[in-house]
């Protein structure tokens, strides 16, 4: 489980981003307008019943109803390798030798989730937050300085090759450019790799909006619902009893002290080993699971259609990713 915390408004992901590493992210941080007009997501009227509660330490090893409607860690490593894949070929058509640049290893604890890329409920493992805290195992790693490797581009020639244009200050050109005797296509290389990989130049690679949307304005509200909020109370109660003062475990895992060291400090383990307590001894993490279930169920079921397609999109993806890494 990563040690980032990818934050929204009331929102806590422990997040691994998709990719696009460098200049290919550009048509998958900034789609064309095609693949930003999505279906909105229907709100709840009213929280949705659970079921039953299960008592949990942790829930990472538990299902969620919107595991099949995203990229898997694996499946987002295939799509993030097939699309660098791709425009290396592309560059290499144009007579370029292009390397894509290096991007950042992210961190995944031994307990992260298989099924999905994202853990929601933040640190678990009672065993590594009394080693680790809030970091991750091992500590924070270096961050590489981006100075090995390549891929951004260096002439003109390059970029419209690359990206359909030649103005560095523009992300994604139309094309049309003639370079080394080959047509360059709509937003160049990076253009056709989207397009090879979802079925337009515009489309969207990694998640469908729908489903990003909903994974996150659930846990929003699961993390607002009265339900959910009563065990942090609690929790938060339990904590004082150990000397800390936080009103929820959002606030215990986001603290900025953590950050400022590689390897945790006394104080954070301690902290860190409290929380796990007080999270078992109230059941946070079932509470917290069993009602963000029923809002991830309940949207789903809102947003058939949307959800539907965002499946079909992810499929698609999966399909064109092992067609491209098989050469």
């Amino acid at each position: 489980m990563s040690s980032r915390q990818r934050r929204r408004p009331a929102a806590l992901l422990i997040a691994l981003p998709l990719l696009l590493a460098g200049c290919a992210s550009a048509a998958a941080s900034h789609p064309g307008d095609g693949a930003r007009a999505t279906t909105p997501v229907t709100p709840p009227v009213t929280p949705p019943p659970v079921s039953a509660t299960p008592t949990l330490e942790s829930a990472n090893d538990k299902p969620l109803p919107l595991d099949a409607y995203l990229l898997n860690p694996q499946q987002a490593a295939s799509v993030t390798k097939a699309q660098q894949e791709l425009v290396t070929r592309c560059m290499k058509r144009f007579g370029f030798a292009y390397t894509p640049p290096a991007s950042a290893e992210q961190q995944r604890d031994s307990d992260a989730p298989t099924t999905r890329v994202d853990g929601r409920y933040g640190h678990q493992s009672a065993a590594l937050m009394a080693k680790w805290g809030y970091h991750p195992e091992g500590g924070i790693r270096a961050t590489p300085d981006g100075s090995a490797g390549g891929g951004w581009t260096t002439t003109p020639e390059m970029a419209a090759a690359e990206r359909g244009v030649s103005d560095p200050k523009q992300r994604l050109g139309p094309g049309g450019q003639v370079v080394n005797g080959q047509t360059v296509p709509e937003h160049g290389c990076v253009g056709e790799s989207v397009k090879q990989l979802t079925g337009a130049v515009n489309g969207r690679v990694g998640d469908a909006q729908t489903a990003d949307d909903i994974k996150f304005s659930t846990l929003k509200n699961s993390q607002e619902d009265a339900r959910t909020r009563a065990v942090f109370a609690q929790w938060s109660q339990c904590m004082k009893g150990s000397g800390y003062d936080y009103p929820d475990p959002l606030a215990a895992v986001g603290d900025p002290e953590w950050r400022k060291t590689a390897l945790p400090t006394e104080r954070e383990v301690k902290v860190a080993t409290a929380d796990a307590a007080c999270r078992t001894k109230y059941n946070v993490v079932g509470v917290w699971y069993a009602v963000d279930f029923a809002y991830q169920d309940q949207a789903i079921k809102d947003n058939a259609q949307a959800m539907a397609a965002a499946k079909a999109a992810l499929e698609t993806q999966v399909r064109a990713a092992a067609r491209a890494l098989a050469g």
